[in-house]
C-alpha cells in the first residue's frame, strides 16, 4: 500500500507561530509553558552558535496544550528557536487537524505528542524528535515492559525535576545542526 506524499511547506505555512498557538493555549497551560520557556538554561556558547546560523530550518511541532509532554517540551524547543527566530522557524499544529501527518510519527503506535519536524530550507524532512528526551522513553519502555507504568510516569517526572531541559536542548541542538548544515 502507498502512502501519499506530504505538502511539508503547505503544513508548516497553515501551522501557528509559537505566540498565537501558545495564547490559544488554556491559561494554567499557558502558565505553566511560559515558565518553563523562562527557564531553560541557554549557554553563550549555544546562543552565539544559534545567532550565527546563516541556513534556515523549519520547526514543525505536532502539539496539543493537554499534554504533560507539549507542555514541558515544546516552551523549550520555542526557546532555542527565539535565538535566532530568522533562520529557525518554529511553527505548531495539533494532530487532530492533521492526521495525515500525525499517523507518520506514531510512537510504538501511538499518537504521542509533541512531535517536533525538523526540515531544511526547502522543506526536506532531515529528522524527527519526539515526544519525550531519549532518558524519558526508555523509562516509558521499561515500565511497559514490566507493567509498572505508574512507576514509569513517576521516574519521568523526577528526570524532568531533576534534568532542567538539559537532555531536550542537547537532543534538539543535534538535529538542529543537522537541518542546517552544509557539509556532510
Amino acid at each position: 500500500m502507498a502512502v501519499d506524499k506530504l505538502d511539508l511547506k503547505t503544513i508548516w505555512d497553515g501551522g501557528l507561530t509559537y505566540d498565537k498557538w501558545l495564547a490559544a493555549c488554556n491559561e494554567k497551560c499557558r502558565t505553566e509553558m511560559e515558565r518553563i520557556y523562562a527557564e531553560v538554561p541557554m549557554s553563550a556558547e549555544y546562543s552565539r552558535i544559534l545567532k550565527a546560523m546563516t541556513r534556515p530550518v523549519h520547526l514543525l511541532a505536532i502539539a496539543e496544550d493537554w499534554c504533560g509532554d507539549v507542555r514541558r517540551n515544546v516552551p523549550v524547543v520555542a526557546r532555542i528557536s527565539a535565538e535566532n527566530a530568522e533562520m529557525i522557524r518554529l511553527r505548531c499544529v495539533d494532530k487532530e487537524t492533521q492526521p495525515q501527518l500525525m499517523v507518520r510519527y506514531l510512537t510504538n503506535a501511538a499518537e504521542a505528542i509533541p512531535i517536533i519536524v525538523f526540515l531544511n530550507e526547502t522543506f526536506v524532512e532531515v529528522g524527527n524528535w519526539g515526544p519525550r528526551p531519549f532518558a524519558c522513553k526508555r523509562f516509558m519502555a521499561r515500565g511497559k515492559a514490566a507493567g509498572k507504568i505508574d512507576e514509569a510516569r513517576e521516574r519521568i517526572a523526577a528526570f524532568y525535576n531533576s534534568d532542567k531541559h538539559q537532555s531536550t536542548v542537547t537532543e534538539i541542538r543535534a538535529l538542529i545542526d543537522t537541518a542546517s548544515t552544509t557539509e556532510i
